[in-house]
């Protein structure tokens, strides 16, 4: 089976009705949920109705502000409550500052939780993270921890490995591709070599996804040729596919989580997020 998921809903109104959208006119089987986004309320109120559209919340360190108080989270936040790490920053921190970094952590995502679990109603609980944060392993460990302390189990956690196999056998392609989106293919599928026997722990399948090497750039054309060998691979190692995906186009300056100017902005803004869009309604 696999998985079509919009990422960062609830940015904006217009943003979240962009995305659902591609529910009404496309593949659309999933959104995750921006659970510091101050449209959260309205946003999922959009979703009433539509029992069967996965909902997953997408764990934030790193854009916006925090939930938490800023000060008791100081490794992630500023004074300002915005999130100062990056997901380099977030891996190199858990490394420096394990127990610190681990409580601080565990005391965001609390936070996230406790403000989306009474919007997810009766659904059950997904999770997964913002710039697939969640695969870094201090991080996986911190989820872990939460859900062991609220005595609750997530029903999907999104385990971001994809391999590099059917990128490579289409060589008319290969100039698609971005060396960034590459290296961090590498590092998150190096990061999964650990976080398996998180997912275990958990008592969850490890799943794949598709949507790292051409990350922000995922049009029709790109995503008809390569989808078939991506569920073919899923298949062969009995695991889940999640086409990861950011349709949410319609975000206008200055109105997202990041500050004016910065670089979540610039992808909000950019192209890519409207021919996202059109790939999930031609699918």
């Amino acid at each position: 089976m696999t998985l079509f998921n919009a990422d960062d809903f609830g940015i904006t109104l217009p943003q979240s009705e962009h995305i659902l959208d591609c529910r009404r006119e496309g593949v659309l089987t999933g959104v995750s949920v921006m659970p510091n986004s101050p449209h959260l309320e309205q946003a999922m109120a959009l979703l009433e109705g539509d029992g069967t559209l996965h909902v997953a919340v997408h764990l934030n360190l790193t854009e916006g502000k925090c939930l938490s108080a800023p000060e008791d989270v100081p490794l992630l936040a500023g004074p300002d409550g915005r999130f100062r790490q990056s997901f380099f920053g977030l891996f190199v921190q858990t490394l420096l500052h394990p127990r610190a970094m681990g409580a601080q952590m565990a005391r965001e995502f609390s936070a996230q939780l406790d403000r989306t679990a009474p919007l997810l109603g009766d659904r059950p609980l997904r999770l997964d993270g913002h710039q697939h944060i969640q695969m870094i392993p201090g991080v996986m460990a911190a989820i872990q921890a939460v859900l062991a302390g609220r005595g609750v189990k997530a029903a999907y956690i999104r385990f971001s490995r994809e391999p590099l196999g059917p990128y490579l056998r289409h060589r008319e392609l290969w100039r698609e591709y971005r060396p960034v989106n590459i290296l961090k293919n590498l590092v998150l599928n190096g990061f999964a070599l650990w976080d398996g026997r998180y997912m275990r722990r958990m008592g969850l399948e490890k799943n794949m996804v598709m949507g790292l090497v051409l990350s922000g750039g995922l049009e029709h054309r790109l995503v008809r040729a390569l989808l078939p060998d991506m569920e073919r691979a899923a298949a062969k190692r009995g695991a889940e596919l999640e086409l990861v995906m950011h349709p949410g186009w319609g975000v206008g300056p200055g109105e997202g989580l990041d500050v004016p100017g910065g670089p979540f902005e610039a992808f909000y803004l950019s192209p890519g997020r409207k021919r996202e869009y059109d790939c999930l309604r031609a699918l």
